[in-house]
């Protein structure tokens, strides 16, 4: 329990700023707006971290994806089309896939995949899809999810079957108000069935993401690779901007998972070392992705943030605690005459030190507390106020900034905004209570 003294001691520093109410109010704002920074900065930065950690994370922390990259100067290259379009060739090959499982010790799986861009179309009914024919492992590799059915079987890739699992923005668009499962779509030319559909996963960095491009899982209808193959065959066709474009590539990714994240820059070096080997290193058309390399720089990058909002919120801090500093500092004049009435009535020195601390840590601490849940409702206000203006002005990102939704006020963070308030008020109230302690009691007596 406190002291009769400490409690005499808290009641009149509280008395005093209760007798200026308007001055401590604006005393408090400076160490207000300081914590209030602390909060949303850090709520923002551990939004956006977490957020991106799940995004590189659904992509595997021990996974190495292998792209194919289409050469930019093979745009032009024609190989008898026939139709006014580029047949291109490059990519990834089985070959390659095979050589990478024997080299790599650590690979314990191996996922080929194959993109096609075409039209899904269910009676009347159609949108723009991508899909992905790969291996029935490719969901545990990728910590895929089925929402509803079932995801593909290795008796489906041995058969060729034509089944499909839709992403959840797929099915919602072709079949809103019915149970996708078991139901018959056509992609491109070709009928498959319906055998399960995903849960919602939003957009993403994705495979693709790693090398900059925005990948919408929602967006995705997986198949069996074998049919991908046999049903679309070797040369792919895109029908874009009233051209066709014309493609061969036998494998567009090659996921490599292994067992330990120590083998992941090992085995990705030696993944390097086998496609140089084996392809034009002139005209590279291949690329090697390290998720784990990309969490580690979002963790760099989050540091960078925090530094910056941090030194924003100090500067905010330190004009706060200035302001107290002035204020106490005439508060100390004006309360000449009653320390030397304290004084005479036996009050001692450091009486006249806690009484001002306590004024100082009081208008700290309230700055603090009402600065936290400020802070928070600021940092939610932030990614909603910016994904609000990217689609007013059209100038897209909404995606992008939907992330910043997560903010996350931590209680490291709360800890942290308390701390320095208090710290603040204590620094910035010491030398005016010195001051005011160190008074002659006679001289304090006359001061008119």
């Amino acid at each position: 329990m406190l002291s009769l003294k400490t409690t005499e001691t808290l009641r009149l520093g509280v008395e005093s700023l209760l007798l200026h109410p308007a001055r401590s109010i604006l005393t408090m704002l400076g160490i207000l707006f300081g914590v209030c920074a602390v909060i949303a900065t850090l709520s923002v930065v551990e939004g956006i971290s977490r957020k991106m950690q799940e995004e590189v994370l659904k992509m595997g922390a021990t996974n190495i994806i292998v792209q194919a990259v289409r050469p930019a100067e093979s745009q032009s290259t024609t190989a008898g089309s026939g139709s006014g379009g580029a047949a291109i060739m490059y990519g990834l090959t089985y070959e390659d896939a095979e050589r990478i499982q024997s080299s790599v010790a650590g690979a314990d799986v191996i996922v080929p995949a194959r993109r096609i861009r075409t039209t899904a179309r269910y009676f009347t009914r159609r949108t723009r899809v991508e899909i992905l024919g790969t291996v029935p492992w490719y969901a545990d590799t990728y910590r895929i999810e089925v929402e509803r059915g079932r995801w593909l079987t290795p008796l489906d890739l041995h058969k060729t079957d034509n089944v499909c699992v839709l992403g959840a923005a797929v099915a919602r668009d072709l079949m809103p108000r019915m149970e996708p499962v078991g139901q018959t779509l056509w992609l491109g030319e070709y009928a498959y069935r319906v055998v399960g559909v995903l849960g919602a996963r939003g957009m993403s960095g994705a495979s693709g993401g790693l090398g900059g491009k925005t990948e919408d899982f929602d967006r995705v209808i997986y198949v069996p690779l074998t049919a991908a193959s046999r049903r679309f065959g070797e040369v792919l066709v895109d029908r874009a901007a009233g051209m066709n474009s014309f493609e061969v590539c036998e494998l567009h990714e090659i996921t490599v998972k292994v067992a330990e994240a120590e083998q992941v820059r090992p085995a990705a070096r030696i993944i390097t070392h086998l496609l140089e080997k084996f392809h034009d290193t002139a005209r590279p058309d291949w690329a090697v992705r390290v998720p784990l390399e990309r969490l580690e720089a979002l963790e760099r990058t989050k540091w960078l943030f925090v530094v910056l909002g941090a030194s924003i919120a100090a500067i905010s801090l330190l004009v706060g605690g200035i302001g107290i500093m002035n204020i106490m500092l005439a508060s100390v004049t004006e309360r000449t005459r009653e320390i030397g009435i304290r004084r005479a009535m036996g009050a001692k020195r450091k009486d006249i030190v806690q009484q001002f601390l306590v004024e100082t840590v009081v208008l700290s601490t309230l700055g603090g507390a009402v600065g936290v849940p400020v802070g928070a409702g600021l940092a939610t206000l932030i990614p909603w106020g910016l994904t609000k203006a990217a689609a007013t002005l059209g100038v897209g990102g909404e995606a992008a900034l939907a992330g910043l939704a997560q903010t996350v006020v931590t209680p490291g963070a709360v800890i942290l905004a308390l701390g320095t308030s208090v710290f603040v008020g204590v620094a910035s109230g010491v030398y005016p209570a010195y001051r005011a302690s160190m008074m002659d009691p006679i001289r304090a007596l006359r001061h008119e």
